[in-house]
């Protein structure tokens, strides 16, 4: 974890710029129902070793953030979403990792897990005088920790990482009329050197957006989490996610 604190240091300088009269702090909470469209983990020149593989039971997608926000210049938030799923189902491919051999047939269970803590900050590049339209970009910083468990029977293994990785971040509204506007929000990073979507990593918020009383707002869409890492190394394994969540979004 002392790798969050040059993060949060730089981050609390960044703000400190913003006087007292400009910032505004805002909670943000998301909750929906989270689907799997794609869970891939294979070896070395291997299929897909838990092809069409479905969650063991429902899974809930949550994230919290709080911004501070300045209409006219820089904004600077703070977003915790974790992530915890579970799948059982057969081997459909033979997996070599480390040494060992998960066959292809064998009942399997996986644990998924790929958390994060992120700080962003960004600014605008396009606004209405009004300022519903606009469009604002910047960046930001993902703490992640990931972690995959697979077992067969007596037969499993456990992988996990921490990692910090700036992404590029982007948002976006644009008014509709009678209230109601098309908000977007994303975070990415694309893969270089592979396949730019599969290889990379997205998380990308696209709703429609109502006015509630005392400047709330209600949000309500779909989120696309999905990316993915393949070291192409033998006796190794790549891991491809595509998830997806219809989810509302409550700020306040």
């Amino acid at each position: 974890m002392k790798q969050l604190w040059p993060t949060a240091l730089v981050l609390s300088c960044l703000a400190g710029t913003v006087t007292a009269q400009e910032q505004q702090l805002r909670i943000e909470l998301e909750g929906g129902v989270l689907g799997t469209r794609n869970m891939e983990i294979r070896g070395f020149q291997q299929p897909n070793a838990t092809r069409d593989w479905g969650q063991s039971g429902a899974a809930v997608a949550a994230r919290a953030e709080g911004w501070l926000v300045n209409p006219a210049g820089w904004n600077y938030g703070l977003v915790v979403q974790p992530l915890d799923l579970r799948y059982s189902d057969v081997i459909k491919a033979d997996l070599n990792y480390k040494g060992a051999v998960y066959r292809k047939g064998d009942a399997g269970k996986l644990e998924y897990n790929f958390s994060t803590v992120r700080g962003s900050a960004n600014y605008p590049l396009l606004q209405s005088a009004d300022g519903q339209d606009y469009l604002r970009a910047g960046g930001s910083v993902i703490a992640r920790y990931a972690r995959v468990a697979l077992s067969t029977g007596q037969k499993g293994f456990t992988d996990t990482n921490f990692i910090v990785i700036p992404v590029a971040n982007l948002e976006a509204q644009k008014s509709l009329g009678q209230g109601y506007s098309l908000f977007t929000r994303a975070d990415f990073l694309p893969g270089i050197g592979g396949n730019v979507f599969l290889d990379g990593l997205y998380d990308i918020f696209v709703g429609i957006r109502h006015p509630m009383r005392g400047g709330a707002t209600l949000d309500a869409g779909v989120r696309l989490f999905f990316g993915g890492y393949d070291p192409k190394k033998a006796d190794d394994y790549a891991n491809n996610i595509f998830f997806n969540s219809v989810t509302v979004r409550y700020a306040w």
